[in-house]
């Protein structure tokens, strides 16, 4: 009997082992009937608990999988309006070189300012500046041919080289000058009939420098005082004219001229033109009634030398 009991408890105890070793082994039996044919309950508790963590790993899985997927959208879209930014800073680099060449122009162009300034007060000296100035001049004259309109001539009144002198004083304001004239001038006829015509003139005069340093072509000490200039002028002339049987008359008209030139500042109170001028009169009539000359088209270009000197 003893050995009966002894071999039932043998026997229970193997089972027991065998089933144990079954459910912690690695071994994953299958589902369904077959398992439960297979299998203990304690076992297929076991089973069914590893299926479960294994879904829900899967569901981490596939929900980290999402989230990569997001995270490479955000990426792309990141690296795309990093692409959109380069490009505007490109433009505003662009932008900025342009700006930069622009302000180094204009400081090159105050710096030239700069240099006009120190320059004009240099040539002073330090002395107090004054614009006020008197200048001479003299000229020579080609009055050419003018119409005479008398059926005694019924031809033009041909003009042979005149000269003439002038005196006016001004005040210089910045580039510009204005001053008043006082002139005279004579030209003989190369007319029978016709001896002379002397012009005297009071003109409001007009100029306007531009220094030559402005235009980049001549630059240094020697050029800053060099100048170029255009001029207009408006007055009255009076025309006298002598005849050759001696008899002479004269009449008062409308005036006005232009010209150009160079000026150029030989000290800081002194300077000298050289220019061109075209004057022109209103037309003259002269003697009486009965024995009348109008003389048309009265008009001269000279060739100016003057001189300026500010106190």
């Amino acid at each position: 009997m003893k050995k009966i009991l002894s071999a039932a408890a043998a026997s229970v105890l193997l089972f027991g082992a065998a089933g144990y070793s079954l459910a912690g082994s690695k071994y994953k039996p299958v589902k369904g009937p077959a398992a439960s044919q297979g299998c203990s309950g304690d076992c297929q508790d076991q089973i069914d608990s590893l299926n479960s963590s294994q879904a829900r790993q899967d569901e981490q899985i596939n929900g980290l999988n999402s989230s990569q997927a997001r995270q490479d959208e955000q990426i792309n879209a990141l690296q795309a309006d990093q692409g959109r930014q380069d490009s505007q800073i490109n433009a505003l680099e662009a932008g900025q070189a342009q700006q930069d060449e622009h302000i180094r122009a204009n400081s090159a162009r105050l710096d030239q300012h700069d240099n006009e300034i120190n320059a004009l007060k240099s040539r002073k000296h330090g002395a107090e500046y004054n614009p006020w100035y008197v200048k001479g001049l003299a000229r020579m004259i080609w009055s050419g041919s003018m119409d005479a309109d008398k059926a005694e001539y019924g031809f033009k009144a041909d003009t042979d080289t005149g000269y003439g002198l002038a005196l006016a004083g001004g005040r210089k304001i910045g580039n510009f000058r204005a001053e008043a004239e006082l002139a005279t001038q004579t030209t003989d006829f190369a007319t029978k009939g016709l001896e002379d015509m002397s012009v005297r003139s009071m003109m409001f005069n007009g100029f306007y420098h531009i220094p030559v340093s402005t235009f980049g072509i001549l630059v240094g000490p020697k050029c800053d005082p060099l100048s170029i200039y255009g001029m207009a002028g408006l007055g009255a002339g009076k025309a006298d004219v002598s005849f050759s049987n001696g008899a002479e008359d004269s009449e008062t008209t409308f005036a006005y001229k232009v010209g150009a030139g160079v000026a150029y500042d030989i000290a800081s109170n002194m300077a000298v033109d050289l220019g061109y001028e075209y004057m022109r009169l209103s037309d003259i009539e002269l003697g009486d009634d009965h024995n009348l000359l109008r003389l048309n088209d009265m008009k001269s270009s000279s060739i100016n030398a003057a001189f300026r000197y500010s106190f």
